[in-house]
């Protein structure tokens, strides 16, 4: 491939006329020209701003050994044989001059032209740099044609509408007929679509250099955009609502390629947005509904399944249905702007009541608890010192072992609101007993009211109801398709993004649905740009009691339509998303879909499960409630029952006080 200006060969025809003349009018305003030598056309571009040309020879492709290539097409060779591509040398070829020297406009001649047809395709496909601006002009005299030649054969023809056809009789006339592809009305669905027709637009007279004939080039070229008199746009679709839904009740119909009917209606917020397009462009809806569930992926090769791979097959025009940006798709397909704003989030199961044997002792905390034993023991050391040495009538002097046990026993009585037996005459005793008795009732009072606050405003465990809190839980979350993570760039995610990936499991959505109901995992939902949330459907209205909304969202992206590299429209789809965006109909119509197709009450539920509700009512006491009771009534019948082997031991018939 060799660089150069306009400036080229000799000049023995009028071929150099006609083409300056529409290199003026559609060349200037390109990145780069790509032109195709042929040797039976030698042509030099005059126009009145030098345009950067990229001069390829076809013929010399196949000497690999002439060493006179500028870029070294062993690297781009290597890549394509690393990710399993096939390739010829016009796709290697195509695909370098796109890639790396931006050429935005192309130049064929005669049997060059179907050989182009077939293999820029593929080479658009393969260059990760695209333009939304290509131009094609071929060239060919009736005068080279053979018989078997078929020149205006082949996808581009069908699906390009910028091409210019520039024909004349002999290799050396001076009038040229300019034609250009119709575009507009019904398309060719063949896999291999036959010869398109040409209109003839002007006619140049080379020699005088005027034009002799017109019917107005410019407005032709962009009348066939303004008015696609019919011409079909087909859309990938299921049902996943609100984004997109099928109807086969309501009007009007659409037809279904992949059925061969015409009974189903398409809407949803991102379908509605190519229903008014197409009311805006006078263009035809058609829908393709063999794939039932997965958006799909796309492989290093460039082909696909799914939604994404239909898209890149050619089969579809369109795919959406809250697709993210995702790299491994943009790098084989063109995306529109961004339809709207998503979050991945998820359902989890909801946080149950804190009941354990623990409960009795949660109304303090253990530097409490460290108090109240410290003052208990106070009151036995007290209680004991001061019966020890109780003054009475009879000068009697308690013993060291009866006066602890005195004062432990009494202790433990006081702080349960419990009399003793003993009767005192002690002034000093029964002013101690008073004290730790108020002591006491205070503690108790104390501990009764938090006990009661506990049991009015029960405690929940924790959920894993944030990002944070789902990865620390180490949950599991499903969803049915691997594309709820393909969107996720592991080379900059975060840590918490990458562990919560590893957990992230596919299952399909019956298993899903009954997995819902018993088993602790997150499922996913998607929170739309207004509120409202997708993919709940899968989850049943009974199953929704036991699981909560999380609070935020595990990762946030833009939704975008994926369309086929070099799709006509997407410039022009792209100006009308803007305006959709700027009016305020996105949030229009997600509401008004949202209440035509989802259960409004539906939705309220499961975005209040964010919030605890405590409201419960009465609910049935079962072991859990009252195991902290049972385990200190079993520890008091068990020291009481060894106090009394202990007494009968020792032959005691005297109570312990």
């Amino acid at each position: 491939m060799h660089f150069e200006m306009a400036d080229f060969l000799l000049e023995p025809y009028y071929w150099s006329t006609v083409l300056s003349f529409l290199a003026q009018q559609y060349f200037t305003d390109s990145h780069a020209t790509c032109i195709l030598l042929h040797p039976s056309f030698d042509v030099r571009l005059e126009t009145v701003a030098p345009l950067p040309l990229i001069i390829m020879d076809s013929q010399g492709w196949l000497d690999h050994s002439h060493g006179k290539d500028v870029y070294d097409y062993k690297r781009k060779r290597l890549e394509f044989e690393g990710k399993g591509i096939l390739f010829n040398d016009w796709i290697l070829r195509l695909t370098v001059a796109i890639e790396k020297s931006h050429c935005q406009t192309f130049l064929a001649f005669q049997e060059q032209i179907p050989e182009f047809a077939r293999s820029f395709y593929h080479a658009s496909i393969y260059s990760i740099w695209r333009s939304l601006s290509n131009r094609f002009i071929f060239v060919y005299t009736e005068e080279l044609v053979e018989e078997k030649d078929n020149y205006l054969s082949g996808y581009i023809f069908q699906d390009q509408p910028n091409i210019l056809l520039v024909t004349s009789n002999n290799l050396n006339s001076s009038t040229f007929d300019i034609k250009t592809n119709r575009f507009v009305g019904p398309r060719n669905f063949d896999p291999n679509p036959g010869p398109v027709e040409f209109d003839l637009i002007q006619q140049y007279d080379a020699e005088n250099e005027e034009i002799i004939w017109d019917v107005g080039t410019k407005s032709t070229m962009t009348d066939k955009m303004r008015n696609l008199h019919g011409r079909e746009v087909v859309i990938g679709i299921f049902d996943y609502k609100p984004f997109m839904l099928l109807d086969y009740e309501k009007q009007p119909f659409f037809y279904d390629r992949s059925e061969n009917t015409t009974e189903v209606t398409i809407d949803g917020t991102d379908i509605r947005l190519m229903l008014i397009f197409c009311e805006l462009y006078n263009c035809t809806i058609q829908v393709d509904t063999s794939e039932t569930a997965d958006w799909g992926d796309v492989f290093p090769n460039a082909s696909g399944y799914g939604l994404v791979g239909m898209v890149l097959d050619r089969r579809n025009d369109y795919g959406i249905g809250g697709m993210y940006l995702w790299y491994e798709a943009y790098e084989f397909m063109d995306m529109t702007y961004f339809l709207g704003r998503s979050g991945v989030t998820c359902l989890v199961p909801a946080p149950n009541r804190l009941i354990s044997w623990t409960l009795l002792l949660r109304p303090f905390q253990a530097v409490l608890w460290m108090s109240v034993m410290f003052c208990l023991l106070l009151e036995s050391i007290a209680l004991c010192m001061t019966r020890r040495w109780e003054h009475s009538s009879n000068y009697h002097f308690n013993s060291w072992i009866g006066s602890l046990r005195f004062g432990c026993i009494s202790t433990l009585k006081l702080f349960v609101n419990q009399s003793t037996s003993y009767v005192t005459s002690s002034y000093a005793l029964r002013t101690v007993l008073v004290a730790s008795y108020m002591i006491d009732i205070i503690l108790t009072t104390v501990y009764s009211g938090g006990l009661a606050a506990i049991l009015t405003l029960p405690t929940l465990e924790e959920a894993a109801d944030s990002r944070q809190r789902l990865f620390d839980h180490k949950l599991i979350w499903t969803g049915t398709s691997q594309a709820w993570i393909t969107t996720i760039d592991e080379r900059s995610a975060d840590p918490v993004l990458l562990g919560l990936m590893e957990h992230y499991r596919v299952f399909d959505a019956a298993l899903i649905s009954a997995f819902s109901h018993t088993e602790q995992m997150g499922f996913v939902v998607e929170r739309m740009q207004f509120g409202h949330l997708g993919n709940t459907e899968l989850i049943a209205n009974d199953a929704l009691e036991r699981l909560k909304l999380m609070v935020d969202d595990i990762y946030f992206a833009f939704t975008v339509a994926f369309v086929p590299r070099l799709w006509p429209h997407l410039n022009a789809y792209n100006d009308f998303i803007l305006a959709w965006h700027s009016s305020g109909l996105d949030k229009f119509w997600e509401w008004k879909i949202a209440a035509e197709y989802m259960n409004a009450h539906r939705q309220n539920r499961i975005v209040a499960s964010q919030k605890p509700n405590l409201d419960i009512g009465p609910v049935k006491l079962g072991i859990d409630n009252i195991i902290g009771l049972i385990l200190l009534w079993c520890f008091g019948m068990i020291c009481s029952l060894l106090t009394f082997a202990v007494e009968l031991w020792r032959g005691r018939d005297t109570s312990v006080l």
